[in-house]
């Protein structure tokens, strides 16, 4: 199976005939048409692969389209043929946004992500790992895993802490994978065993996804497994599938930051990445006269897959912040000279928490949760986030608060009410235990700020 990505030229001709990017069009184009326009462009070299031609591409839009799309059980909708099914986050609390990509364009792009891990020097042919991811994660991490030549053991989120501790000691396991509060929540564990047992927990790396390790987090699991682990981080989305690696190797000890940035290396054959101003978030159709930042400047990252052909990725607004940086020198150590060309570092600071937070593993905007809040029957007068960590274990939590109006006909149960807040929020038996729901009974059991002794909306005292 071929692991070379599309070339642009490629994906922006098949993108100029897809409905993500042509409202003129009703479906996305058959295979056969997407031969044909290949060829088509090939064959006149038309300078098609000006990215600076195009406009930049929005969340909103491109799902509004996605969800027409999804919902069209047409024959003649080629979106939803053979495809593998991402979902992304937004904290919607209806049907999940979802990303489409041909079966066969993602199996390649695992193959050659699983190449670029072991190339980086995170997997190597005698690991053996074991993942705690959830549904689709378990089955991408598996694979790409796999394609980087470990062996793997999937254990999934519903194995009890206790459970994947006995099968880390029980097959010699030296990798541990998960979402970074699932990661947490096995070295806590790890933590409570008598000093014999935990000897025998071989673990040299661990591997997390999702949210960022805080640096009291990194702390706790050097100090729970030993200076010597390596802590590594695979970078991805459901638009743009995995796309980048975060090896304190490759980008030096001091890879992670006051700000809480990481460096993570791409590839840029597989992945481009534009910088812009963070101007472009203030607007749901950003000025076409923006142009990318220079090297090293940070703003909205914005993406566009040379992995994705049939349903392209071009131009796309993920909303997070970071900076395009060269790859230092260290890294020469672990990867060939031929490929450091190719390689980059994002230096990746996160959501813009003007508009969005993230807890185990799931994105929530603030759009989205003022649009919640706002439902009439809810009743909901003022609300509050909180991010946190518990005392015992450097376990992220959230707690919500709220102040509620008088019970009414025309309001809910409180009991319903739990329920939805308790669905939106993504609250599984695996981490009912960090999360909280307060009732306050005045504006005073809210937090306020400093300076003007108002409601904050959101609070953050992992720091």
């Amino acid at each position: 199976m071929s692991t070379n990505p599309f070339s642009l030229d490629e994906v922006l001709a098949v993108a100029k005939i897809h409905p993500l990017y042509n409202p003129n069009i009703l479906y996305p184009p058959s295979p056969e048409e997407i031969q044909a326009t290949v060829q088509a462009q090939s064959s006149t070299d038309s300078g098609i692969s000006t990215l600076e031609s195009w406009p930049l591409t929005t969340k909103k839009d491109l799902y509004k389209v996605i969800e027409r799309l999804t919902k069209d059980t047409s024959p003649q909708n080629e979106y939803r043929r053979s495809s593998y099914v991402s979902v992304t986050g937004g904290g919607s609390g209806d049907m999940p946004l979802m990303f489409f990509t041909d079966l066969k364009e993602n199996r390649q792009h695992h193959a050659a992500f699983g190449e670029f891990l072991r190339t980086c020097g995170v997997v190597e042919p005698h690991d053996w790992i074991l993942t705690t991811h959830t549904s689709g994660s378990l089955d991408l991490l598996t694979e790409i895993l796999e394609n980087a030549g470990g062996t793997i053991l999937s254990a999934g989120n519903l194995m009890k802490p206790s459970e994947v501790v006995r099968a880390l000691a029980r097959y010699n396991v030296n990798v541990l994978t998960g979402d970074s509060s699932q990661v947490i929540q096995v070295i806590h564990h790890i933590s409570t065993l008598s000093a014999d047992e935990r000897n025998v927990i071989k673990l040299n790396k661990v591997i997390y996804t999702s949210e960022p390790l805080i640096d009291s987090q990194k702390r706790y699991i050097h100090a729970i497994l030993g200076p010597a682990v390596k802590i590594y981080s695979i970078l991805g989305s459901a638009e743009a599938g995995p796309y980048a690696i975060h090896n304190p190797d490759l980008t030096g000890e001091a890879s992670s930051y006051h700000d809480m940035s990481i460096d993570f290396v791409f590839d840029t054959r597989s992945i481009l990445v534009e910088i812009f101003p963070r101007s472009i978030m203030e607007s749901d159709t950003p000025s076409s006269d923006l142009k990318p930042l220079p090297e090293g400047e940070e703003g909205v990252i914005v993406q566009t897959s040379l992995q994705r052909r049939r349903n392209p990725l071009v131009r796309y607004i993920t909303g997070d912040l970071g900076s395009v940086r060269p790859v230092p020198n260290i890294a020469r150590s672990i990867v060939p000279e031929s490929e450091m060309e190719y390689y980059r570092v994002l230096r990746l600071r996160g959501r813009d928490r003007r508009f969005s937070f993230k807890w185990y593993g799931e994105y929530f905007e603030f759009s989205n949760i003022e649009m919640f809040m706002q439902k009439e029957t809810f009743g909901i007068l003022q609300w509050q986030v909180i991010v946190g960590t518990l005392d015992s274990s450097p376990q992220t939590t959230l707690e919500i608060r709220m102040l509620r109006a008088a019970a009414s006909d025309d309001m809910i149960s409180l009991e319903q009410y739990v329920y939805e807040v308790e669905r939106f929020f993504f609250v599984l038996p695996e981490n009912r235990h960090l999360f909280n729901l307060t009732f306050v009974e005045d504006i005073r059991g809210f937090e306020k700020s400093g300076t003007g002794n108002k409601v904050m909306k959101f609070v953050d005292r992992r720091r």
